[in-house]
């Protein structure tokens, strides 16, 4: 008979457990190797259930698969509608910088530099000075013109004064010629007449010969005396004549008074430029001034940076036509990001970028590219939103214009 099973025989395995692996199985005698110590750091992961899931569960999750998808898509398509209607009508360039009035301070005059009294980055207001040159030269210009202009003062002040005095005494000359022709015409009348009457009389015998011969003479006489008035009269009148002369040699000194006035003037300007003001307000960049320094005119010595930014947009000339002034305009600085300022457009350049280069392209040539021009756009910042930012000329900016 068969004898029933042993406690110690092998039970059969059921389904729920773990099947052993064939190192397992091996027999008693063998031995078993260690298991693997874990990695550093890494925890240990107990093992996984693999329990199948129930139907109705495995249902849902398909179903919510197939819903899933449409849903992505019509999300997708939402977002990119809003994204397009958004940014339907506008044009936008980031080929823009800040720009700002740079004067360049230079001497209109030779000098040498004797103090500088800014520093670089220094805020400046209008009318400031900014350098002082050796004056001493100008000083002794000054006081020469000024010299120069007395002298001619006074000798055109003498001439006008000989020039009055020599008209009175022509004037003066002429009436006494004219009396004395008036006095000579008469004399002569009288003395004809006198003449006339004794010549007769001593032809009848009433008279002595002599007494003929002496109103005959009288007569010569005045004849004489009034040929001599009418040479005075003559006389006179060119003397009044030549105080025409005194009068244009008095204008004349008067001119080089005039004269003498204008270096007197620029004497006083060029002492006034020694001293070198800030044309406006800003602040100092590049100086390049150095007391003892000997500096020409127009030599670059300093730049005033004006406080007072815009932005210059450069468009595409397919973007022309959306471009107006008095639009609208969103700018955002590189420095600044995050932070959207409010613009308006002012003013649209007369030309391309390219006609305004040191040497503008000639397409005739023979190696013509075609190549997207670009218009420039001047927008004004509102200055509610620059006030608190240091915008400086230079800096990148990306500039939104909606069209209109």
């Amino acid at each position: 008979m068969a004898s029933p099973p042993s406690a110690d025989a092998e039970a059969p395995a059921s389904p729920s457990a773990p099947t052993r692996s064939s190192g397992a199985s091996r027999s008693h005698g063998a031995t078993a190797a260690p298991p693997s110590p874990p990695a550093p750091g890494s925890a240990a992961r107990p093992a996984a259930n693999h329990v199948a899931a129930p139907p109705d569960q495995q249902a849902k999750q398909v179903l919510h698969r197939r819903w899933l998808i449409p849903l992505l898509a019509l999300a997708a398509v939402a977002g990119g509608s809003a994204w397009l209607v958004g940014r339907w009508g506008l044009v936008e360039t980031d080929n823009a910088q800040v720009q700002g009035h740079l004067t360049e301070i230079s001497s209109r005059i030779p000098g040498s530099i004797v103090r500088v009294l800014v520093d670089n980055n220094q805020e400046v207001k209008a009318g400031q000075p900014l350098l002082q040159l050796d004056d001493r030269d100008a000083k002794a210009r000054l006081f020469r013109a000024r010299a120069d202009l007395e002298q001619v003062a006074r000798e055109a002040q003498a001439m006008l004064g000989q020039a009055g005095a020599s008209v009175s005494t022509a004037r003066a000359a002429e009436g006494l010629a004219v009396a004395d022709q008036l006095a000579a015409n008469s004399e002569l009348a009288r003395a004809a007449a006198d003449a006339q009457r004794l010549v007769s009389l001593a032809r009848q015998g009433g008279v002595s010969r002599q007494e003929a011969e002496r109103a005959v003479a009288a007569y010569q006489k005045a004849q004489a005396d009034f040929t001599h008035s009418q040479a005075s009269r003559q006389t006179a009148k060119a003397r009044i004549q030549d105080v025409g002369v005194d009068r244009q040699k008095a204008a004349a000194a008067q001119a080089k008074v005039m004269q003498a006035q204008a270096a007197y003037a620029q004497a006083q300007l060029e002492l006034s430029y020694t001293r070198i003001t800030a044309p406006s307000q800003g602040r100092i960049g590049s100086r390049q001034a150095e007391p003892g320094r000997q500096v020409e005119p127009g030599q670059p010595l300093m730049t005033v940076v004006d406080g007072h930014p815009w932005v210059e947009a450069n468009f595409k000339e397919t973007q022309l036509t959306a471009l107006r002034p008095g639009q609208a305009a969103e700018v955002r600085i590189d420095a600044y990001p995050g932070k959207v300022l409010r613009g308006k457009v002012t003013s649209l350049a007369p030309a391309a970028g390219s006609r305004f280069t040191l040497l503008p392209p000639d397409n005739a040539t023979g190696n013509f590219t075609k190549v997207v021009q670009r218009i420039t756009a001047r927008i004004d910042l509102d200055p509610r939103d620059s006030k608190e930012l240091n915008l400086l000329p230079g800096l990148s900016a990306s500039v939104v214009v909606r069209r209109p």
